[in-house]
């Protein structure tokens, strides 16, 4: 009897330690597989996850100026003679990973844009520069690689507004007096324009959740900015850079 009650005291013991160790193999075991699916998680949270950005643009700007077609067209005249000028424009935005290396970017920015003339006679001269301004939102879709330092290669597309035309005049007089005038304009344009726009640039780590982003940028306006009866047909194009920061949320 004492023998039995020690076999079975043994056979109680090994019992006891083996389902002790399966116990612990599982717990181990869902621990790991909790660790590996909150790991996916985050993995997926990050390649998903949306950026805020605040950039200033600054732009050397051109025009396309052409004859309008039929009865409203008239000659370029001395405007076949206007040249760059160069702009600051500003935007507000969010973008949002699609995948690893996939991400799309929205915003609201404020554009300008614009072109300058110049003559010089034998005693006067007359310049001005004129200005487009635009609320625009542009809409772009980029390829990212890289993580701390990442390239950045993307284009799309940017309704704008029309929110106001500006042109300071500047001219001298035979008796060498000089005088300036503003014209300010918000009647005689098309209200809505449609451009593209393509990027190509970095982002750079800076440490936390900041970048900072230099990216290049060239835009091309896809239709007039004058009014369809007007004299002329006016394409608006900007090749320039935008610099700022963007914030991981």
């Amino acid at each position: 009897m004492k023998y039995m009650k020690s076999c079975l005291g043994l056979l109680f013991l090994a019992f006891s330690l083996n389902t002790f160790g399966q116990v612990e193999i599982n717990k181990e075991t869902t621990k790991k597989k909790k660790e590996k699916e909150r790991k996916e998680e985050a993995a997926k949270t990050k390649d998903n996850s949306t950026s805020v950005f605040v950039t200033a643009n600054w732009s050397y700007t051109t025009r396309k100026l052409i004859e309008n077609d039929g009865f409203f067209g008239d000659p370029l005249g001395e405007r076949e003679f206007e040249f760059n000028s160069n702009h600051w424009s500003y935007e507000l935005g969010f973008r949002n990973k699609i995948n690893k290396h996939l991400s799309w970017e929205g915003g609201i920015a404020f554009l300008q844009n614009g072109e300058r003339y110049s003559f010089e006679g034998a005693d006067s001269s007359y310049s001005y520069t004129s200005k487009y301004m635009y609320i625009a939102m542009p809409v772009k879709l980029y390829y990212t690689y890289g993580e701390s330092f990442k390239l950045l290669v993307g284009g799309g597309v940017v309704p704008q507004m029309f929110v106001g035309y500006r042109q300071n005049i500047e001219y001298t007089r035979a008796d060498n007096s000089k005088e300036t005038e503003e014209v300010k304009l918000r009647s005689g344009y098309n209200p809505f324009v449609m451009s593209a726009v393509v990027n190509i640039g970095t982002q750079i780590n800076l440490g936390g959740s900041w970048s900072f982003l230099f990216v290049p940028e060239y835009r091309i306006q896809l239709t007039s900015s004058y009014e369809q009866n007007d004299s002329y047909k006016h394409y608006a194009r900007a090749l320039g850079f935008n610099m700022g920061l963007i914030l991981d949320l």
